[in-house]
């Protein structure tokens, strides 16, 4: 509204029910007029904004499906090829360490049955040290990302499950 509407007197619409003599406050049982309908070309316009507004947003959805697929595949290659990596030095670096050890514990004059039942001992508690690690380490590789933007669900309600299950 402008500044000069507010300020005039209100005056009847020549199209409105209200007689002259009448305040345009008072409502008369009459008939009343019905608002303007929309037009067709006002619904056609609607529609056509709506569904390319769906097809922006299944744009938009499909293209973030895509990207946590991505990532999924390149955590996951990543996460192979440092594993793989790390298995091959630490096996090169164990199978020394082992020896070194035997010879260590055999020069020390302990019996050759005794060395190897220590050297089960350490390394089945190291192995056993190592698994608890790669499964903790498992639970940050997931596929409920891409699951939540297949839904159309927000990151953060997976999330929050993550969370859950973790603390029970």
């Amino acid at each position: 509204m402008n500044q000069s509407s507010v300020n005039e007197p209100a005056t009847p619409r020549p199209d409105s029910n209200v007689p002259d003599g009448a305040s345009p406050h008072q409502e008369q049982p009459a008939e009343q007029v019905p608002q303007p309908d929309v037009t067709l070309d006002e619904v056609i316009a609607a529609v056509s904004d709506l569904i390319e507004a769906k097809k922006l947003q299944f744009s938009a959805q499909w293209d973030l499906v895509g990207a946590e697929a991505k990532l999924l595949r390149q955590s996951v290659l990543v996460t192979a090829l440092a594993t793989l990596a790390t298995f091959a030095f630490g096996c090169v670096c164990w199978l020394i360490l082992n020896a070194a050890s035997a010879v260590l514990l055999a020069k020390a004059g302990i019996h050759a049955a005794a060395v190897a039942g220590i050297l089960l001992l350490v390394n089945g508690l190291l192995m056993y040290v190592a698994w608890r690690v790669a499964k903790d380490a498992f639970k940050h590789i997931s596929i409920n990302p891409l699951v939540a933007a297949v839904k159309g669900e927000p990151e953060e309600g997976s999330d929050k499950a993550q969370q859950s299950k973790q603390e029970s």
